[in-house]
């Protein structure tokens, strides 16, 4: 349903076109009718076609065929190889989203979120490596749902398509134009009442049926209007535009939020393996889940703008524009995560190093809930004067502050709980991955239990967490231009001179809450003691997932259970039994201080110069556009230092970092600079074929989350992922040279054919190095050297064929077991256990335990390097269930708001055992009373991959970009 109201190019126009219609009609009925057309000469009807010819003054072509001529005007008469579109009519763009409609350009392909599209890539080159202007005005950047915690790229689902003018793509470089895009500069025309004669009025609504939605109505409105106006013999203009925008939609999902590496050893007898990759790495799953995401969407877009010309050769313009997109998202999903180290009992490796098969110990079935809620909002407001003082000379002024908010809302952007099903009555769980299905997993239970007869008594619950991930991103930005034009008949048309001044700020704070232990999948809770049977809705596998292969009824567990996040907020804040240390009371809230505070800087003056030539060669058209354009970029950036003081062991999987109270704040500094040379040039062969060549040198900036100034340790160092990253302000941004040909045939008004050839050679792309060392004087708990000698006397003993193990419960017993089965694989271990049942033990009664251990130190070329420690065997104070050691490979890259959130998850949490900052050689750690949640989850199954980000002190290792010349600043980089 849609209702316009529409008007012409003007009331005149109306008026005339109305009369061409109706007054030859007229006369040829009063010729029929009094028998005259038959008698009538040639003289009679010269005549009457002069006088129809002599009443029309202007034909005026509108709609769909006239936005055809004019973006075919723009391509032939651009220098360069540009394409555009344009508005059908006022307030009639033909998208509804303005990524939608630049994907009708060649070349331009576009990312979408939920179904939308978002951003886009153009000639291969992804969001980060496009330039969007809006009038010409560099606009900042607002993060996506689940994406990277900052970022350069600019989202265009937050801008509605009504009161858009036109989007222009250029797709080679220029001295005038904003630098950042090595893909394109995508500049977004709006609205002026100086475009249009007289009043213009237009209203629109429309109902939107996404037959996706499940939870609320699938039947969602939007309405959109636009009013324009002049007055005072058109000395003012006046435009005002909005919209609003509701959608419900559901998301379906299957998910591996990553692969390990390496996690089978060449000759592992459990492995079946026809690995031929030429790196001889092997790649494991780390998790599969499936589930449903309900969004509900809001976006509200306004503008507002202002136009005074107090004489023709002067018009000021002032204008605002708003943007407010809302998505609240509820996430259910369910699966599996796999445990390797001993855990696994067979496996099978394809050629490419793929598992594809593997039977694990068992482990929960868990259930995972989400609330999210994402809220970017957009501001920008600017000024621009266009002034012609004489008819040789234009002068332009443009200044902006823009902004770009991004975060969640009263209790942040991502809330989530686990829950499953209690791990100790699970057997094996199977993974199976075929080529054209989603994987396969599947369990077996002890008996009577199996995937078709569990139900919510078995469900025990394991922890929450609430996050909030802010980004700001603001530019100011002032431009003066003056252009020279020459009045005589040479080749020479115009020199324009000016400079472009632009300060971008960026700030992102991540605020964790840590873990709200609900337990840790303590068994004591199972039987619904915690949560009711009636908090759950029990949902078929069946009901997902329709129409893709290994999907609906082919999920191999038959059903799921999804429950508010409210509900479980209410039934657990008042915590568990008093006797368990690891569900206490607590307060569903966010921290009040961020674990990451970053802020970048970046002040760029651009002098540049073009000069414009238009002649005749041998009788054809040559066209000549050159253009230099020099920037030099200073960069300040200035991050929270967290200095890591201990690591705590949460329970049997969980460790996490310590920090001083004293945090302070790094202060980096660095800059660099460029030439930017473009030549563009034409030659019309024919009237109606050019021929064209550019060269251009374009920039796109490095990655915002690679120039953090500050060095940061992972918040979960488990086994084998002690890591550590280092960013670099100083990071080159990326450079390229860029060459095209073109030739095109605009064979009939509003069509063509164009064929483009270009060529990109890049360089600076941003690579990794990777240190190992000693940080901040932390210890590992991995591996010590209290471990090796314990190693060393066994083997030196005789090498029994079986070692028994002593411990308080069955549970740290067998954590005990597959850490010793890890650092010595030679012997078989059993467990020996005190209580042959998993109750757990008083607080008051604490198991001693000792760990050692001892740094092993591999020097870098720097003088500092990252640390990697090594840990030993240590039995918990406190029982919890028993859980698989995991071994992730190092991850350095950075970490997505969600990924750092809802993607990761805790095991069972015996009493914390923390190991304290000390000597390298051997330590001593303490152990702490009480059973305390750990702070960092584990990651979890999401519907994006979990990665980690890290932060870098100067002083640890070295991430750089490959150039052709040496960094400015040469921060060090991250470490093992």
């Amino acid at each position: 349903m849609k209702k316009s109201k529409r008007a012409r190019a003007s009331r005149m126009s109306q008026l005339q076109l109305s009369q061409l219609q109706m007054k030859p009609l007229a006369v040829v009925i009063a010729m029929c009718c009094s028998g005259a057309a038959m008698a009538a000469g040639p003289a009679a009807d010269a005549a009457a076609a002069t006088a129809a010819n002599d009443n029309v003054e202007e034909i005026v072509v509108t709609g769909l065929r006239q936005s055809l001529v004019t973006s075919e005007t723009i391509k032939r008469e651009s220098a360069g190889v540009v394409d555009a579109i344009t508005s059908e009519d006022i307030g009639k763009f033909p998208d509804t989203n303005l990524a939608e409609a630049v994907q009708r350009i060649p070349g331009v392909t576009i990312d979408r979120m939920n179904n939308e599209g978002s951003r886009v890539t153009v000639r291969g080159f992804g969001p980060e490596f496009n330039m969007v202007t809006l009038n010409g005005r560099s606009m900042p950047a607002s993060v996506i749902p689940g994406g990277a915690q900052a970022t350069r790229s600019f989202d265009f689902e937050n801008l509605a398509a009504d009161g858009i003018a036109g989007i222009t793509v250029y797709k080679t470089g220029r001295a005038d134009i904003a630098s950042g895009g090595v893909g394109s500069t995508i500049n977004i025309a709006t609205a002026r009442p100086f475009d249009y004669n007289g009043m213009k009025a237009t209203f629109s609504a429309k109902a939107t049926d996404d037959t996706s939605a499940k939870v609320k109505s699938k039947y969602t409105p939007e309405f959109s209007g636009l009013f324009s106006d002049t007055f005072l013999d058109d000395h003012i203009g006046v435009l005002v535009n909005g919209s609003y925008s509701k959608r419900h939609s559901r998301e379906e999902l299957a998910n591996i939020d990553g692969w390990l590496q390496d996690q089978f050893a060449v000759g592992d007898p459990r492995v079946t393996s026809s690995n031929t990759n030429p790196d001889g790495h092997n790649w494991s799953p780390r998790n599969e889940g499936w589930g449903v995401a309900d969004h509900d969407r809001t976006r509200v877009n306004g503008q507002a703008v202002l136009q005074f010309k107090p004489f023709d050769s002067l018009v000021a313009t002032a204008d605002y524009t708003y943007s407010f997109y809302r998505d609240n998202i509820d996430r259910h999903t369910y699966g599996a995560w796999f445990d390797y180290g001993t855990n696994p009992t067979s496996a099978t490796i394809n050629s490419h190093g793929t598992v594809t098969n593997l039977v694990d110990t068992g482990s929960d079935l868990s259930y995972f809930t989400a609330s999210d809620e994402f809220i970017n909002q957009n501001g920008s407001v600017g000024f621009n004067v266009q002034w012609n003082p004489s008819d040789n000379i234009a002068v332009g002024f443009d200044a902006h502050h823009s902004t770009a908010d991004s975060g969640g809302g009263a209790f942040g952007n991502n809330n989530f709980g686990i829950i499953g099903q209690n791990p100790g009555i699970a057997l094996n769980k199977f993974f199976s991955l075929g080529s054209t299905t989603i994987p396969i997993t599947s369990w077996t239970y002890q008996d009577p239990h199996n995937l078709s007869n569990l139900d919510t008594s078995t469900i025990t619950p394991l922890f929450g967490q609430s996050n909030n991930n802010q980004f700001r991103n603001v530019v100011d930005e002032g431009r003066l231009d003056v252009t020279f034009k020459n009045s005589s008949d040479s080749g020479l048309k115009s020199i324009k001179i000016g400079v472009d001044v632009k300060r971008m700020t960026t700030d992102a704070k991540a605020y964790n809450s840590g873990n709200f232990a609900w337990g840790y999948y303590n068994p004591a809770y199972v039987n619904n003691a915690i949560f009711p049977a009636s908090v759950f809705t029990k949902v078929s596998s069946c009901s997902i997932l329709k129409g893709i292969s290994g999907g609906n009824c082919g999920i191999a567990v038959p059903y799921f259970f999804t429950y508010s996040l409210a509900d479980a907020i209410r039934v657990t804040q008042p915590g568990g039994l008093p006797t368990d240390g690891n569900f206490p009371a607590y307060t569903f809230k966010q921290n009040s201080s961020p674990n990451n505070d970053d802020h970048i800087r970046e002040v760029t003056p651009a002098p540049f110069a073009q000069i414009d030539f238009d002649t005749d060669f041998d009788g054809m058209r040559f066209r000549a556009l050159a253009g230099l354009r020099y920037e030099k970029s200073d960069v300040n950036a200035a991050s929270l230092q967290k200095v890591p003081t201990s690591i705590t062991w949460a329970n049997p999987t969980e460790f996490f970092t310590n920090y001083a109270s004293n945090a302070t704040y790094s202060d980096v500094h660095a800059s660099y600079s460029e030439f930017l040379p473009s030549l563009d040039t034409s030659l019309q062969v024919r009237p109606d074929v050019l021929l064209r060549a550019s060269y251009s040198k374009t920039i796109a900036r490095s990655d915002l989350n690679s120039m953090i100034g500050t060095t940061s340790v992972t918040s979960t160092p488990k086994p084998a992922s002690r890591t550590a990253t280092a960013g670099n302000p100083g990071l080159l941004p990326y450079e390229s040279n860029n060459f095209d040909l073109a030739a095109e045939w605009y064979y009939s008004k509003g069509s063509y054919l164009a064929v483009n050839w270009f060529t990109k050679q890049v360089t600076n792309f941003l690579t990794q190095t990777t240190t190992q060392g000693p940080l901040f004087g932390i210890t590992d708990p991995n591996s010590g050297a209290l471990s090796t000698k314990a190693t060393q006397e066994l083997i030196a003993a005789g090498s029994p064929e079986e070692v028994e193990i002593r411990a308080a419960t069955i549970w740290a017993c067998e954590l005990l077991r597959r850490e010793a089965a890890r650092l010595s694989p030679t012997f078989t271990y059993r467990c020996s256990a005190r209580r042959p049942t998993c109750t757990r033990p008083r607080a008051t009664s604490p198991t001693s335990s000792t760990a050692t251990s001892t740094a092993r130190s591999v020097p870098s070329a720097s003088s500092s390097t990252a640390s990697r420690t090594a840990s030993t065997s240590c039995s918990p104070a406190c029982s919890a269930a028993p859980s698989r050691a995991r071994k992730n490979s190092t991850r350095t890259a950075t970490r997505s708001s969600r990924a750092a959130s809802s993607s990761r998850r805790a095991k069972r949490s015996p009493r914390p055992i923390q190991i304290s900052r000390g000597s390298r050689r051997s330590p001593s750690p303490t152990t702490t009373s009480g059973c305390s949640p750990s702070t960092s989850p584990r990651a979890r199954q999401s519907a994006r991959p979990t990665t980690y980000r890290s932060r870098t002190s100067s002083r640890s290792s070295r991430s750089t970009r490959a150039s052709s010349r040496p960094s400015t600043s040469a921060a060090p980089s991250a470490s093992a």
